[in-house]
């Protein structure tokens, strides 16, 4: 074919220079044109077969764990100690690397001994507060008890007692009276026996009348006695609010103003040192001993083992042609013979719901 295009090219160019040459002399006839023999193309043929169409699409990425932390400080700093290396297993709390917190460390240290001193100071304050709301108490419920008691001793039957053998004894003296009264007129009266009973009678009618206002005077001091012992409950009852109330403001507030030191110096330790959020394995490590680190800058990396996953950016056209739970085969560069079978977990907004501007597919062996 590749002939006869050229020879076609050959043969127009000829004509080309025939065309452009001088008239043909007379008597001469001219030369006829040549007219080439078109060529025909050849068409394609196939063979027609039944058989699976597939479209693929390959890319390289990235294998990771599924589940790995990026740690980093969260101050600029000079790194003192790294305590993991690269591949080392760590468990979840253990400390990997930290910054030189020396004085820092001091500053704790001290903060948390205010923070104990405050706290005793407290302490001995409730305990002193709670004895006197004890004793306040116990003097509340004898004050109460007194009171009882004297309730319970009642004058009023003394008196009445005293009362009873006033009258008997002035009716005893009016009979002496008036026995003394019928012997007076005769001889020898004053030495009568009636007049030795009426002695008798006139003297103990004045012993029932001093009876009688002694018990009244008893009467009368228990009542002042009852007024007292309640006033003493009152005065009780006031000690025992006056014990149970708050606590001394000044020394909470002491301790709260040294807990606010002890959490803002933790929070700075804290700040300059990685803690291992997992169990697992040390990926990356690239804080090492003596070195500056900017705040935020990746220092170590600590996967959970178990699934991994291979992660790529990839442009719109071959995203168009990925779905989440496709199946996929994963060949590994340093094992170009050895194929693993994964599915698509994760595409990038709007071809999936991933978060992230990558794809990812888990290897599931």
């Amino acid at each position: 074919m590749g002939r006869q295009r050229w020879r076609w090219a050959l043969l127009m160019v000829a004509a080309l220079l025939a065309g452009c040459g001088g008239r043909p002399m007379a008597g001469e006839e001219a030369t006829p044109t040549p007219i080439p023999t078109a060529a025909v193309p050849s068409k394609p043929t196939y063979t027609v077969q039944r058989g699976t169409v597939i479209d693929s699409v390959s890319f390289t990425g990235r294998i990771a764990p599924v589940q790995e932390e990026q740690l980093f400080f969260r101050v600029d700093g000079r790194v003192s100690q790294v305590h993991v290396e690269q591949g080392g297993r760590v468990r979840k709390g253990d400390i990997l690397a930290e910054l030189d917190i020396a004085d820092l460390l001091n500053q704790l240290a001290q903060a948390k001994v205010a923070l104990e001193a405050a706290q005793g100071r407290l302490e001995s304050a409730r305990a002193g507060a709670e004895d006197q709301k004890a004793a306040a108490e116990a003097n509340l419920e004898i004050a109460r008890l007194k009171l009882a008691q004297a309730k319970v001793q009642d004058p009023g039957p003394s008196v009445a007692i005293a009362a009873a053998n006033r009258d008997k004894a002035h009716a005893a003296l009016e009979l002496a009276q008036a026995a003394y009264d019928r012997r007076a007129a005769q001889p020898g009266a004053a030495a009568s026996p009636e007049a030795l009973a009426l002695q008798r009678a006139t003297q103990d009618a004045q012993i029932a009348d001093a009876q009688y206002q002694l018990a009244l005077q008893g009467q009368q001091a228990h009542d002042y006695d009852l007024r007292i012992l309640e006033q003493n409950v009152r005065l009780a009852e006031l000690a025992v609010a006056r014990a149970g109330g708050a606590e001394d403001p000044a020394l909470a507030q002491e301790v709260a103003k040294a807990q606010l030191a002890v959490d803002r110096l933790s929070a700075q330790v804290d700040a300059a040192r990685l803690v291992s959020p997992l169990d697992g394995e040390v990926t990356l490590v690239a804080a090492y001993a003596g070195r500056t680190i900017s705040a935020y800058s990746p220092a170590i990396n600590v996967a959970a083992p178990g699934a991994l996953e291979v992660s790529a950016d990839l442009l719109g056209d071959a995203l168009q042609r990925l779905s989440v739970g496709q199946k996929c085969t994963i060949t590994l560069i340093n094992y170009p013979g050895k194929e693993l079978h994964g599915t698509i977990r994760r595409l990038p907004y709007p071809y999936g719901t991933g978060g992230s501007a990558s794809s990812s597919a888990l290897a599931e062996d």
